[in-house]
């Protein structure tokens, strides 16, 4: 972390703008973000303190678990930050141990996290509400508990993500400039794609594996279309650099036909792995300049 004096009125928009998603991802989000800008301020005297209150606010507007995963995402922010590793590392650990905190919260303590009684209850007043047979019901509930884990991974890492870059523009109004990487390119080591792979195998396999294994293999599934989405849409965004005139041949299939447009990115994603387009785009783009 260094201090930057220039650009401290920038940002402002930004900030409103994560803020609203912040707003809609939840209450541990805003409180991880409040947190973590409490415990990197340089200055403060009171930074420790301000953050456990502001933790205890957590606790009494969420849960239990929303208080834990506030806690996980601030705490690894800062630890990671202050032992000089790069913001975008600090996110990705935070992501990491926020969605395992979240899915183990929730299995350890179901009454004080999203299972709790009065949210089934609320649940199901809602579904009934809206029309939908006790049957119906009882089947949404099961899939819905089935892909769980990968829905609280999820929420989980998208609300980190929001929450870094809370912190980041915030910092950057107080003239704190938080350390990138010097490589921005979002890549995907050789490890995860074979994790979807093995887990996409079991997927295919069908109900002659073990129950566990297959609920396993279909959440990391979900789970996986995050990571991927993003590399995806960082191989778009370079190609749209280099050859803007095909913005609208990315923008129709967007619009018209938004799964065909995710799965296209998420294939994207996961080829890039092993193709390495942005690389092969640029060779391409210099070797025509030439």
């Amino acid at each position: 972390m260094r201090e930057k004096s220039e650009g401290t009125g920038s940002g402002f928009f930004g900030i409103i703008a994560v803020g609203i998603i912040l707003i809609l991802m939840g209450v541990p989000f805003i409180g991880m973000s409040v947190m973590t800008v409490m415990l990197l301020s340089p200055d403060s005297k009171f930074g420790l303190p301000l953050a456990l209150a502001t933790l205890f606010v957590v606790f009494l507007i969420s849960d239990f678990t929303g208080a834990l995963i506030a806690a996980t995402g601030a705490g690894f922010i800062t630890a990671c930050i202050r032992s000089a590793r790069s913001f975008r590392f600090s996110i990705a650990a935070a992501a990491a141990a926020t969605a395992l905190v979240s899915i183990f919260g929730t299995i350890l303590l179901p009454e004080q996290s999203l299972l709790s009684e009065n949210n089934i209850e609320a649940l199901v007043q809602f579904y009934s509400s809206a029309g939908i047979s006790s049957s119906e019901i009882i089947l949404i509930l099961d899939v819905l508990m089935y892909v769980l884990p990968s829905i609280l991974a999820l929420w989980a890492a998208a609300g980190v993500i929001a929450s870094g870059a809370a912190i980041m523009l915030i910092n950057r109004r107080r003239g704190i400039q938080l350390d990138l990487p010097g490589d921005l390119s979002l890549r995907m080591g050789l490890i995860p794609a074979w994790i979807l792979i093995a887990a996409l195998s079991v997927n295919l396999a069908g109900s002659s594996l073990p129950y566990f294994l297959q609920q396993a293999a279909a959440n990391i599934s979900i789970f996986m279309i995050l990571p991927y989405s993003a590399v995806g849409l960082a191989v778009c965004r370079k190609v749209l650099s280099i050859y803007p005139q095909v913005l609208i041949l990315a923008v129709i299939p967007a619009i018209v036909f938004p799964p065909i447009a995710l799965g296209v990115l998420i294939i994207t994603g996961i080829l890039d792995t092993w193709f390495d387009f942005r690389t092969r785009l640029l060779k391409i783009y210099e070797r025509k300049n030439q």
